[in-house]
């Protein structure tokens, strides 16, 4: 049976009572990543870009969530913070009931062999100058995973799981086409056996048919070793294939969250309808209802003011643009940070246009004040320079006096 635990208020769900028992292996309380962007003369941060803004989700043990959005909305930024790549401005993270957001370097010592991290280019990932073996040896030798005498078959071992050859062991990165590549990536990920795998867009710069062997990897791994994934990719066909929910990720914000068949299925928030109307449907006959949304995203520097999407979506209403809609459980286990699910606001729209026509009025009144101060500004400087400065014209009186004079001795002449 399925249930629900408390998240800061937020529902989220159980998948099983096995998990229910064992609590969620990964838990984020309203996390939040600023970048500085624009500094006063004392170095003092004055403007941030928000990266990461009040984000909160769980996952159980041996689960995947998918996180997916467009570029720039914080998937990335999110993953990593959650490993502690970057340092947390805001909210918590928790790891097996540890809180792991604000530990010391030294202290975060020993959860790094629990969560790894898959990056997206397997190029620039790997080290150039030393071999497969090196690279995966490297972090067991470290964090003594195994005894040093058993360290060569051990890498062999995990490198047979991953699929590459016992001959690839001395052989260096740029030897390998992209998969390989992204399977010592895997290989070196997995070498200090982590409980939890966040996996930064793994398989989006690799062939089709590479990434079906990727994705089948990472399935078959996850059901042997009992990984949990954090799986973050642009290919929605790849969530829906791997995960158990999905987050809905805009401008640092989520808006939907909810099992992955109930997402592809009945997708609740605008946003998310515009998205997976993107994802093709194998059938030549099918007509497929395109979802097209009109201008850019806005600068996560400068955020519109309420719902962050509002600025692009067809269903916006007043309320829209003033308040910023709280997350909630629009169905059983379906979350949605939208108004248009929210009973009270939805009952009471005429107050909400009232709001905002009064909110338009005032602002209309300081931009035309702000518009008769300027205008009295350039005013005064035009009628000090008119009283003050010397003006253009005819030559001065002096060389008119010249003219005059050799006038009047033509006349006598």
């Amino acid at each position: 049976m399925e249930e629900m635990i408390e998240n800061n208020g937020n529902a989220m769900p159980i998948l099983n009572e096995e998990a229910q028992e064992s609590g969620p292996i990964l838990k984020v309380e309203h996390l939040k990543k600023y970048f500085p962007i624009k500094r006063n003369f004392f170095g003092k941060p004055v403007a941030f870009l928000h990266a990461v803004d009040d984000v909160s989700f769980s996952v159980m043990p041996g689960t995947a969530i998918g996180v997916v959005g467009e570029s720039g909305c914080g998937k990335t930024t999110l993953g990593r913070t959650i490993l502690r790549l970057y340092d947390v401005d805001g909210g918590d993270v928790f790891f097996e009931g540890a809180e792991i957001s604000k530990l010391k370097k030294k202290d975060l010592r020993k959860y790094r062999t629990d969560i790894q991290l898959i990056f997206q280019d397997p190029y620039s990932s790997l080290p150039p100058r030393m071999t497969v073996g090196a690279i995966i040896a490297e972090a067991v030798k470290v964090h003594h995973i195994v005894p040093k005498n058993e360290v060569h078959d051990y890498v062999l071992d995990v490198m047979k799981q991953c699929g590459l050859q016992p001959q690839y062991y001395d052989r260096y990165p740029h030897e390998f086409s992209g998969g390989q590549r992204q399977r010592i990536c895997i290989a070196r990920a997995l070498a200090v056996k982590p409980k939890l795998v966040i996996c930064d867009e793994p398989v989006s710069a690799l062939d089709v048919s590479i990434q079906a062997q990727i994705i089948n990897l990472l399935k078959e791994l996850q059901e042997t070793m009992g990984l949990t994934y954090v799986f973050i990719s642009h290919d929605l066909s790849v969530v829906k294939y791997i995960t158990d929910q999905i987050m809905v990720m805009y401008l640092g914000n989520v808006m939907e969250l909810g099992k992955t068949e109930d997402i592809f299925s009945h997708p609740l928030h605008p946003y998310t309808q515009a998205l997976f109307s993107a994802v093709p449907i194998p059938d030549p006959d099918a007509k497929m209802n395109r979802i097209i949304l009109e201008g850019d995203i806005p600068s996560p520097a400068n955020p519109p003011k309420g719902c962050k999407f509002h600025t692009r979506c067809s269903k916006c209403m007043n309320v829209c643009r003033m308040i910023q809609p709280t997350y909630l459980e629009a169905e059983e286990n379906h979350f949605v940070a939208c108004h248009l699910y929210n009973e009270e606001i939805m009952a009471d729209l005429g107050k909400y246009d009232a709001m905002y026509e009064e909110e338009c009025r005032i602002q209309a009144e300081k931009e035309a004040e702000e518009n008769a101060r300027k205008h009295r500004k350039g005013g005064k400087q035009q009628d000090g320079a008119a009283s003050g400065l010397p003006q253009s014209g005819p030559p001065q009186d002096g060389t008119n006096d010249v003219q005059d004079g050799s006038e009047e001795k033509e006349e006598e002449g």
